[in-house]
């Protein structure tokens, strides 16, 4: 009986964490495009990180999971990928930048 309980949790555990990644996943490729897009059309990096942050919460606020997850991970993953995606457009780019853009969300976040 133990066995059968302890298989059911740790596949309950797994299917949250994945459905976790693939929510964190869906938020950073979201708040890319729009900052991305943003500094395109000719925003500076804090009117582009202020539009995609306000509207990726409007757009993520209500699915589940999404007031539990980890911000430092979400943060993390959004900083690689704008850098990565459209870093060159604001001069952002290396470990540094990646590490500068983290700390901006998050400030940003409180």
């Amino acid at each position: 009986f133990l066995i059968c309980l302890t298989i059911f949790d740790i596949k309950h555990v797994e299917a949250t964490e994945l459905k976790e990644d693939k929510l964190i996943e869906s938020i950073a490729k979201d708040y890319t495009s729009k900052f991305c897009n943003s500094v395109a059309f000719g925003l500076s990096k804090e009117s582009a990180m202020n539009f995609a942050f306000k509207e990726n919460i409007l757009r993520f606020k209500n699915k589940k999971y999404f007031d539990i997850l980890n911000k430092d991970l979400i943060a993390n993953k959004i900083a690689i990928s704008v850098v990565e995606d459209c870093g060159y457009l604001v001069n952002l780019k290396g470990q540094q930048s990646i590490s500068d853009f983290e700390n901006d969300y998050l400030s940003m976040n409180k």
